[in-house]
C-alpha cells in the first residue's frame, strides 16, 4: 500500500517533458562496475539510495548477505537493521532475477519536481533512475520488498 502511495505521489509530481533535459534529475543510467570496487564484494548484497521526494530527503539502506544492515539518512538518525531469513531469500532472488537494463529504462526527459531518484547497487551492477516507465515496472517488486524490509525508515 505504501508503495502505491509513493508511486501515485511520484506520478502526480512527475511528467514526461519536452526535449529539454531537466537540470535536477540525472539521466537514467545503468553501469557495470568493477566488482573489486563494489560493496557486494565485501559482503554487501544491496545498497539502495533514495533521494528527492516532496521533502528533498536522502536515505541509504545497506543490506549485507548475512541479513545485517543499516539505514542512514538526513531525516532520521542511523538505525541498525536485521533482515529476517525469509525476506533475505526473497531479496536475493529478486536481485538475481532483476533485468538491470530494463531497470535503467524510463521515458526520455523526465521532468520531475517531487519524485525520488533511486541508486541501486548489487553484485557489480548499478542503476540510477527515477523509477518511471519500464524502470518502474522492473523495479516495482524490489521497491515493495525494500519497503517491507525497512518499513517507516523515513518515507
Amino acid at each position: 500500500m505504501l508503495l502505491l502511495i509513493i508511486l501515485v505521489g511520484a506520478t502526480v509530481g512527475c511528467s514526461e517533458g519536452d526535449d529539454t533535459p531537466s537540470a535536477e534529475i540525472p539521466a537514467p543510467d545503468k553501469e557495470t562496475e568493477d566488482p573489486t570496487n563494489d560493496p557486494g564484494s565485501g559482503g554487501v548484497m544491496l545498497t539502495f539510495r533514495r533521494s528527492g521526494g516532496f521533502l528533498g530527503t536522502t536515505e541509504t539502506i545497506t543490506i549485507r548477505s548475512d541479513g545485517r544492515g543499516k539505514i542512514e539518512g538526513d531525516a532520521s538518525p542511523p538505525q541498525r537493521l536485521e533482515v529476517p531469513p525469509e525476506l533475505l531469500n526473497r531479496l536475493e532472488e529478486e536481485l538475481r532475477n532483476l533485468d538491470w537494463d530494463r531497470a535503467a529504462t524510463e521515458p526520455r526527459n523526465v521532468s520531475c519536481s517531487d519524485c525520488f531518484v533511486y541508486t541501486i547497487r548489487s553484485g557489480g551492477q548499478r542503476v540510477k533512475t527515477t523509477g518511471m516507465g519500464q524502470s518502474g515496472q522492473e523495479l516495482s517488486d524490489l521497491l515493495a520488498l525494500v519497503d517491507q524490509i525497512a518499513p517507516g525508515s523515513g518515507r
